[in-house]
């Protein structure tokens, strides 16, 4: 590849100017009259200590782990800083657990009045790591033979339920890292020492969320469950595809395809990288040695780029071939993420840099960029039109080595005028013909690598292994990681509803990127990824750790984006937040007897171009794999694959007081007409919507785990309630209206009364749903609407366990699955 990124490694903004013990001082000092001294006294740490050092590593007698916060501190932890160990440091989990926001003031929980900035903890964090620092053979000694390297990981500190272990707080660490880009810069949320998407009085705004990035020397173990992990350990019994060892599990999988299939060893038998003790600069990192630690970040969208080849290798000219193409906006590392230089980001915080809009027209050399459409073939071929997008077909085993949908809409004439294919009937006739240059758009997402030098070490520990940096789109529900998801679908799903929630074409479970093993993208020039390393993507957890005893497990109020793999997405097919690619079959020993298999890898260029393109038709697909991403089925036609999972309100699609999330509107009940109208999906333009306006995620961003999974339930009991045994049955119900049923509405108290039934107040939907007789046709009034006969309707009160139904006599009944 052409144009390589230009490196530039730095060191830490937070780099400390003196001792290690004078930054906690500091840090000690701002937030002890905001409520900090009175808390750490309640567990007998004297803030005012004339020794501090002492102080810190005496042992405390009065740890409260009753008080709130703590009760997920590790029960070996009895001191303030215990050397080496963040996790057994009471003023560490003090500073960094997202569960600690009050001290007793007068006999009464206060919330506490400031919090520590990431500058702040990270002051402690290394402090806990230098204030006894080890030697390179201590290192060795500790590793017990293992092969050391410096390492890159992407870090969170996380309340017990969240580590890998599950026993108590902790760190956890991946070597793939999420950022995600927005409109506006990222914002700090002291109480959940995080980050969030929202801006303040801007409903469309969607703010960039960061990553933190830090070295490490880490020792190449074997997997071990229940202590360094990985988080979700594999197995790998008897399951055959890539995408999961959830063997006993495996609905939807067969169908994976042929990239994703491999026999899976489990990881008992993988090696993986895991942190023995972090680097920082200083003298007080490693014993006797004076060190320098530098990090450098690159990143690549090459999505256009790949898009023209895709077209060169398959006999037509998109307009542009090399050189040009090894030009921007074909291909740049400008404009996507870089480190922080804010004081108060503490070390190696990678921020995506915020643009106005989530994607841009691109030009090139002063000239609109524009592309040749090709024709739709009439079999085969190497694309087609979908809907109005011109949909890159990937190649036989799945593998997309270009974006698989490319906005087609905006026409450009030779003049230079533009022509909006949205205003004009047959859009979809129009792209499938081609013969005309349409626009492209760039976004500013991409991928990467996290490098790392420290000269001081490099001839103790010469190996140096980067970090995989993702800088994705926007997480609509930043509050729904994709591992809670997977872990209510393993442990609490009905078994004879398994089959039923997710049978989408395509789909299976619900897959977090942390249970994928595959390497990273081995095109990104510099980087050099190890092909056989499968591992990135695993989450673990430090080394040693997971002996401790079992603490009091409480959830975190106190929201957060998550910056590590098991809040992304996994690849099943275009993927959320990443795609994949597969290198070429191989002849290793050049004798044409035998071929070396290729290698699948993670990329961002099997995307859409620009995202929000593929965003669309994969949320319109039943959220498509799933993920927990919007499922936005309902919004349009009844389709002839794919159901609604999980419903948005009628206030999110714009059916209630406010406009629709994604300029999309809802279905409208035409009753007299026997006719539901939608807006058809061929000219619902999210690429308009971003560049116009932007999206709504007050509303939709604020969705909790637990509802999420509630209006997943609930759907398929609504189903079953409908009399649903397979997927074609599914397919004939479409959902006019979804909202949380009012306690006080006239239907559900007489649906109570006569079923002599009570549904849960917390999480009861009221349904309104449809048989529908075809689905539709254009309206003839208006072509930018579809017009769909329907049956009967039908009236639902769901919870997680009940369904009242309204039948055709008026009359209720409850409906339950137990099993």
């Amino acid at each position: 590849m052409e144009n390589g990124p230009t490196r530039r490694f730095v060191v830490t903004a937070s780099k400390p100017k003196g001792k290690l013990l004078s930054g906690v001082k500091a840090a000690l000092e701002r937030l002890g009259p905001l409520g900090w001294e009175a808390l750490l006294e309640h567990h007998g740490l004297d803030l005012s200590a004339d020794d501090l050092a002492h102080e810190l590593s005496r042992p405390l007698t009065r740890i409260d782990r009753s008080f709130p916060g703590f009760e997920d501190f590790a029960q070996e932890g009895n001191r303030g800083v215990e050397p080496g160990a963040p996790a057994r440091s009471l003023l560490f989990h003090a500073f960094a657990s997202p569960r600690i926001t009050s001290f007793r003031h007068r006999g009464r929980l206060t919330k506490l009045k400031g919090f520590p900035t990431l500058t702040e903890i990270e002051a402690i964090e290394n402090y806990v790591f230098g204030h006894q620092p080890p030697s390179i053979d201590d290192l060795r000694a500790r590793a017990q033979g293992a092969r050391l390297a410096i390492v890159v990981f992407a870090t969170e500190y996380r309340a017990a339920l969240g580590t890998v272990h599950g026993r108590h707080a902790d760190m956890v660490f991946a070597r793939t890292g999420i950022a995600r880009i927005g409109t506006e810069p990222p914002l700090y949320d002291g109480a959940a020492r995080g980050f969030l998407p929202f801006v303040k009085d801007k409903d469309t705004g969607i703010r960039a969320l960061p990553c933190r990035y830090a070295a490490y020397v880490a020792c190449l173990v074997p997997g071990k469950k229940g202590a360094h992990g990985p988080l979700r350990f594999i197995d790998g019994d008897v399951q055959e595809s890539g995408t999961s060892g959830r063997s006993a599990l495996r609905a939807g999988l067969q169908d994976a395809p042929e990239a994703l299939r491999v026999d899976e060893p489990g990881d008992h038998n993988r090696r993986f990288w895991v942190p023995l003790h972090k680097l920082f600069s200083g003298g007080e990192c490693l014993l006797d040695r004076d060190i320098e630690v530098r990090l450098s970040a690159s990143h690549v969208n090459e999505k256009i780029r790949r898009a023209h080849l895709k077209f060169l290798c398959n006999g037509h000219f998109g307009g542009w071939s090399e050189p040009a193409l090894s030009d921007a906006p074909f291909i740049f590392h400008d404009g996507i993420a870089d480190f922080s230089a804010e004081p108060d980001d503490g070390g190696w915080l990678l921020r995506p840099f915020s643009h106005p809009r989530l994607t841009e027209p691109a030009s090139y050399k002063g000239e609109p960029l524009t592309f040749c459409v090709p024709k739709t073939p009439d079999s085969g071929g190497s694309w087609r039109a979908y809907q109005s997008s011109l949909n890159l077909l990937p190649q036989p085993s799945g593998a997309r080595s270009a974006p698989e949908y490319l906005h087609a809409r905006h026409a450009i004439a030779d003049d230079g005028s533009e022509r909006d294919l949205n205003d004009e009937p047959d859009i979809i006739k129009l792209v499938e013909g081609g013969g005309y240059r349409a626009r492209h758009y760039v976004d500013f997402t991409g991928d990467g690598w996290i490098d790392v030098e420290c000269p001081e070490i490099a001839l103790d520990l010469p190996r140096r292994i980067p970090a995989y940096s993702i800088v994705a789109s926007p997480d609509f529900f930043p509050l729904v990681d994709q591992t809670s998801l997977m872990q209510w679908a393993d442990q609490s799903v009905l078994p004879s509803l398994m089959h039923s929630l997710w049978d989408a074409p395509g789909s299976g479970l619900p897959q977090a990127l942390s249970d994928q093993r595959y390497a990273a993208n081995l095109q990104i020039s510099g980087a050099n990824f190890d092909p056989d390393d499968d591992t990135m993507t695993a989450i673990v957890g430090p080394f040693g750790s997971g002996d401790g005893a079992l603490c009091q497990l409480k959830s975190v109020n106190n929201h957060r984006a998550s910056m590590l793999p098991d809040g992304a997405a996994g690849v099943f097919a275009p993927g959320w937040d990443v795609s994949y690619d597969r290198t070429s079959e191989t002849d290793p020993e050049d004798t044409g007897k035998k071929l070396a298999p290729g290698v699948t890898f993670l990329t961002n260029y099997g995307l859409g171009s620009p995202f929000m393109e593929d965003s669309k038709l994969c949320a319109a697909l039943s959220s498509f794999w799933p993920a927990a991403a919007p499922d936005i089925t309902r919004t349009f036609a009844p389709s002839k694959n794919y159901a609604t999972a999980t419903p948005l309100t009628d206030e999110v699609i714009g059916l209630g007081s406010k406009p629709p999330w994604d300029g999309v509107r809802g279905p409208t009940l035409r009753q007299k007409e026997g006719k539901v109208e939608y807006a058809s999906l061929a000219y619902a333009d999210y690429v308009e919507k971003a560049l116009s306006g932007g999206f709504d995620i007050s509303e939709i961003g604020k969705t909790t785990v637990e509802e999420y999974v509630a209006r997943t339930l609930t759907m398929g009991l609504v189903y079953r309630a409908l009399g649903v045994e397979t997927h074609d049955d599914k397919l004939k119900w479409s959902v006019l209206s979804f909202r949380m049923a009012d306690p006080s509405d006239a239907d559900l108290l007489a649906a109570q009364k006569a079923t002599g039934r009570r549904l849960n107040k917390h999480f009861t939907y009221r349904y309104l749903v449809f048989d529908h007789a075809d689905r539709g046709a254009a309206d003839p009034t208006d072509f930018k609407k579809v017009l769909v006969n329907f049956g009967s309707l039908k009236l639902l009160f769901a919870d997680p366990t009940l369904v009242l139904t309204k039948d055709s006599a008026g009359d209720w009944s409850a409906n339950e699955v137990r099993r």
